[in-house]
């Protein structure tokens, strides 16, 4: 199941992933964002889940999740949020956050949690490669969820080709070496590594994140790949939700759907 949704969403057209931070704006907002994306013909989806030191993110996403660690949302939470998830979409989706959370919580106790509510993939940017291999890759297969793996421009052919042969939902190609939300811009160099790496021959799908925003940056950076990651700029489209943070009502829930709508047009 888990590879004929990858498959579909990867292998017939440029796919389009949309990352939004679990509990942001709305606690409750979760399965509405899923369920407008999928209806609005997002590729796949990947849930973050906040923690409150993101390093690696700008501050579009540290922002989302002040606001839903504010708003109360949690693994415990979003995995009770999730458990209906796939009444709602069909896609893929992944989860994704840092290595702290995971660990307090349980790593088989995340993954078994995450199958169980049906998630396709698990990105964790900070998981250290050696520790996948000697601790967590029994655990991932164990559970049936998909690593994915991060590539910069300084890494190593060798290493590439390691995280390949560990079968990854796809490889995550960052567009830029700063924290994401940056305008990326597609220097001839940035272009030579994407189409360096296309040219490895590597079995896994090649994902671009970091900076893509628009149809424009999603178009120059799929030259070579099979898809791009939208993030920061699609949580600054969810901020104009007006909402309340408990959203007890789930009140203005046509209001987010026409934002998700509207944003994913603009991309498509």
């Amino acid at each position: 199941m888990i590879e004929n949704r990858f498959k579909t969403a990867l292998e017939t057209k440029k796919a389009l992933s949309i990352f939004f931070t679990a509990g942001y704006p709305r606690l409750n907002d979760t399965l509405p964002i899923i369920s407008a994306l999928t209806d609005s013909g997002a590729d796949l989806i990947e849930i973050g889940f906040p923690f409150s030191d993101p390093i690696s993110d700008g501050p579009t996403i540290q922002e989302s999740s002040q606001i839903a660690l504010k708003n109360g949302m949690s693994l415990k939470v979003l995995f009770k949020q999730l458990s209906e998830v796939r009444s709602v979409t069909s896609i893929p989706l992944l989860l994704m956050g840092y290595i702290n959370p995971v660990e307090q919580y349980g790593f088989e106790s995340f993954l078994s949690d995450a199958a169980r509510c049906g998630v396709d993939g698990a990105i964790i940017p900070d998981m250290p490669f050696d520790r996948y291999q000697s601790e967590y890759k029994s655990l991932f297969k164990r559970h049936g969820v998909k690593p994915v793996f991060l590539v910069t421009t300084r890494t190593p052919q060798e290493r590439i080709k390691a995280f390949d042969q560990e079968e990854p939902a796809f490889l995550y190609l960052l567009s830029s070496d700063a924290v994401t939300g940056g305008a990326v811009s597609i220097t001839q160099d940035r272009d030579d590594f994407f189409r360096r790496v296309a040219a490895m021959g590597l079995k896994s799908p090649l994902i671009v994140g970091f900076g893509v925003r628009d149809r424009e940056t999603f178009n120059s950076v799929t030259r070579h790949t099979n898809g791009a990651i939208i993030g920061s700029a699609f949580t600054r489209a969810l901020s104009s939700v007006v909402a309340s943070p408990t959203d007890s009502a789930r009140s203005d829930e046509a209001g987010l759907r026409t934002v998700v709508k509207e944003f994913i047009e603009g991309v498509r």
